[in-house]
């Protein structure tokens, strides 16, 4: 039972561009694989692809977290990422240290995924900041591939993202990208970019990569601000997809999307939801987060940023 095949059923439809079909099968599929796929992975053999040293030099490092309430639906997404055609070397798994007193409990619960070489790890609690934050912090040479603890992914997902940085070595890649919008050297709201980058493709700077698909990071890609812990704490804790695009842009990193009219994600029916897109959107944060780090750091988003002009 392949991911991919419902992916590219997605895709298709998506082309059509009309959204209330687009949002039906969308629906259908949701329905589908979460009745069919929980069974599958607990009586499929996991094989193995093929090591993502056949294509970089770098180590590729998949980071993700989670949280409690999560946690009895995670294996979804763990089989999912374990299934991919190439193999990273690790996948590492963030966890804040407060939430789990019982980490013998974390560790049989995940002990078939352990065995494939799943590296769980414990650390300070920065809400989503966690999947990324600490893998670069402790790999700074890595190529780290951000992932979602509630995603269930296409088997091709880091296939995508690693031969299209073959194509654009040193870009930042993403399977899934909102296109910023700005008017007059003004970042226009959240709500006015183009979702999705619906009919782009390529190379641009405006491509705001959304976390939920897959986005692969390059050694060196983020202004060193980016692990301003204290600033991410104050102005941009509920929003680690903006604070990276912040972070990006003041490095002047391009970012690639991998294809046209890339196909919605499908998420895990029941992981608890932290009401965090709602929030972000439904309350203006993404604009409040956005302008809150552009000011500090003195962002324009009118040009691609001379280097020089980075605040030290």
């Amino acid at each position: 039972m392949k991911v991919k095949r419902y992916y590219d059923i997605e895709r298709n439809v998506g082309k059509l561009n009309i959204h209330s079909l687009d949002m039906l099968v969308w629906h259908i599929l949701k329905f589908y694989l979460n009745k069919r796929l929980p069974s599958y992975y607990q009586k499929s053999e996991i094989i193995l692809g093929k090591s993502c040293r056949d294509f970089v030099d770098n180590e590729v490092i998949v980071s993700l977290t989670s949280f409690p309430a999560r946690m009895d639906k995670i294996y979804i997404t763990l089989e999912s990422l374990f299934r991919q055609t190439i193999r990273p070397d690790r996948i590492i798994l963030w966890l804040a240290d407060e939430q789990y007193p019982d980490k013998k409990a974390v560790e049989m619960r995940l002990k078939k995924y352990k065995k494939l070489g799943l590296e769980i790890q414990y650390c300070d609690d920065l809400r989503s900041h966690k999947k990324y934050f600490y893998t670069m912090k402790k790999y700074p040479e890595a190529i780290v591939i951000t992932a979602d603890d509630d995603i269930i992914y296409s088997e091709d997902m880091l296939e995508k993202l690693l031969k299209t940085y073959l194509k654009y070595p040193g870009k930042i890649v993403c399977n899934r990208a909102h296109l910023m919008t700005e008017f007059d050297g003004k970042l226009l709201p959240y709500n006015s970019w183009i979702y999705r980058a619906k009919g782009y493709t390529g190379i641009n700077i405006m491509f705001c990569p959304t976390g939920c698909a897959g986005v692969l990071y390059p050694p060196h890609s983020l202004s060193e601000h980016v692990f301003d812990s204290d600033v991410i704490r104050e102005l941009c804790l509920f929003a680690d997809d903006i604070w990276l695009k912040c972070m990006s842009y003041l490095k002047g990193t391009e970012v690639v999307l991998t294809e046209k009219d890339n196909p919605e994600t499908i998420d895990i029916a029941g992981a608890n939801k932290t009401g965090l897109a709602q929030l972000n959107v439904g309350q203006d944060l993404n604009d409040k987060q956005i302008k809150a780090v552009s000011d500090y750091y003195n962002i324009e988003w009118n040009k691609k940023l001379d280097l020089k002009e980075v605040p030290k």
